[in-house]
């Protein structure tokens, strides 16, 4: 079995992708943020946005390579998408409010990849 383009049109994907790897620069540029705001590079905040970033360009390439765990990275980044547009959203500082939409858009763009047959 191949990755996920058998069961899925090719704009689903593309869509996953590019949310992807708009999420991926979102969070780099909520670590930067933070950082520079003074918060630990080890902080919980960070490490989450960190992961989100690692996983989300993880999830372009397995997508691009139509890997056999772009299901499975999809899923994973759907879900920590999720955690991270929560988190932000939360967040008082209006940068928080652009790294939690483009989250939550990845998520939701992604989520269609995970019930394609």
């Amino acid at each position: 079995m191949t990755g996920v383009r058998a069961g899925m049109a090719r704009s689903d994907i593309s869509q996953c992708i590019t949310a992807s790897l708009r999420c991926q620069a979102a969070c780099e540029a909520g670590m930067a943020r933070l950082v520079s705001e003074g918060h630990p590079a080890d902080s919980d905040s960070v490490r989450l946005l960190r992961q989100c970033a690692e996983l989300c360009e993880l999830n372009a390439r397995a997508l691009q390579k139509d890997s056999r765990l772009a299901r499975r990275t999809a899923s994973i980044c759907v879900e920590l998408g999720s955690q991270v547009a929560r988190t932000a959203w939360l967040d008082s500082n209006a940068a928080s409010a652009g790294l939690a939409r483009d989250a939550l858009f990845m998520a939701r763009a992604c989520r269609l990849l995970l019930f394609a047959t």
